[in-house]
């Protein structure tokens, strides 16, 4: 399945979507983890059926949001490369 199957502007919209969420993983990982965790803080009853809410309140969770923004921002390069090439 090639570029053409979504079309060039489906690409770009879609490589800019992953390089700004990409981008709030990578520069506000703890604003995330605080808005996520007081998510569940209001929604008690959903926070019983998620298993990884205690690792979720750990650092770890933290550095997990910052590898998961740069891996998002260079998925979003890649495909704006792909673009510029003219197509995978």
């Amino acid at each position: 399945m090639g570029l053409s199957a979504v079309g060039v502007p489906g690409a770009l919209a879609l490589g800019a979507v992953l390089v700004a969420v990409g981008a709030a993983a990578l520069l506000w990982p703890e604003r995330i983890q605080r808005w996520v965790l007081g998510f569940y803080d209001d929604a008690r009853g959903l926070a019983r059926w998620n298993p990884l809410l205690g690792w979720m309140r750990t650092p770890a969770y933290v550095w997990s949001l910052r590898i998961i923004g740069v891996l998002a921002i260079a998925a979003g390069c890649a495909i704006a490369a792909a673009v510029a090439r003219g197509g995978a």
